[in-house]
């Protein structure tokens, strides 16, 4: 049960109902940290290594000194899903600037940042039901420009994406898609898009969306599994007219998309190489580190 649950923060393994922290800190004042969300899978944490080295780094692009090692971060949140007795679990470890006691802007003004590690009971895929076949919708919320902040900086400040996750349920759809200033497909509120066009798997560059952890596994089994693969630019002409299109994330795995802006898409289901992907990463994500 919830109640029962502990939270890590700042060294300290805290009741769910006393998991508090002050409303001086600059990540719930000015959305001023970073985070990751990964995933455990019974017992092991998929892919934990890559997601600490893009926690430091987005830390670091914001000039944020997290006050832990990298190993003792791993140690942490390994120790999180432990004392929760978790097996199967979603885990997001947060780092915000510190308090700032002082008003104002300035970076100077805080104590050392704030660690909190959250784990929680997750099922297979965080869509549910859906993630049998999401509903896509294009929102008119764009994403923020490279040139203002760089989408491979994982930072706590998701409203742009929580306003167009809104816009896509309004409308019906269960997920959206977003974006840019020039029109060019980003990625959704919380995930990397990838389309199938005869035969051919694409997905927008980096430089475009997050570095998704997933995203990359995808692109890996891709190789492996010899099906061809670009990054380029795409429009929504590309996702209107594409053959599959999934959706990639730590919470939410390969979910497969039945329909984009009401059109139906490969008859309602899962197309042939999305399967192919959905199987081949269900044994991949086998092979994590132990929380033990």
């Amino acid at each position: 049960m919830e109640e029962n649950w502990k939270v890590y923060i700042n060294g300290e393994f805290l009741p769910l109902k006393d998991a508090k922290i002050s409303v001086f800190d600059r990540g719930f004042q000015y959305g001023d940290g970073v985070f990751e969300g990964l995933r455990c899978y019974d017992g092991k944490i998929f892919k934990l290594e890559e997601h600490m080295i893009r926690l430091f780094d987005s830390a670091k692009a914001i000039h944020i000194q997290i006050p832990l090692s990298h190993a003792d971060m791993k140690k942490a949140i390994k120790e999180t899903v432990r004392v929760n007795g978790f097996k199967n679990a979603h885990i997001k470890p947060f780092v915000t600037r510190g308090y700032g006691w002082k008003l104002g802007l300035d970076p100077r003004n805080t104590t050392k940042p704030n660690i909190v590690i959250i784990a929680r009971e997750i099922a297979e895929s965080m869509y549910g039901e859906a993630s049998k076949g999401l509903r896509l919708a294009v929102a008119s919320v764009r994403k923020i420009p490279t040139a203002c902040l760089d989408p491979r900086v994982k930072s706590v400040g998701y409203l742009i994406n929580i306003l167009a996750r809104a816009e896509a349920i309004a409308s019906g759809a269960d997920e959206c898609i977003m974006l840019d200033m020039q029109g060019y497909i980003c990625e959704g509120s919380g995930d990397n898009i990838f389309l199938v066009k005869r035969g051919v798997l694409l997905t927008p560059p980096v430089q475009f969306g997050l570095e998704g952890i997933t995203r990359q596994t995808v692109i890996e089994i891709a190789k492996e599994l010899s099906i061809p693969f670009h990054e380029t630019a795409l429009t929504m002409y590309d996702a209107y007219t594409a053959d599959e299109i999934f959706v990639t994330g730590s919470g939410a795995g390969i979910v497969p998309v039945a329909e984009v802006d009401k059109k139906p898409l490969g008859g309602g289901k899962a197309g042939r190489i999305t399967n192919q992907l959905i199987e081949a990463y269900a044994e991949v994500i086998k092979k994590g580190e132990p929380i033990e």
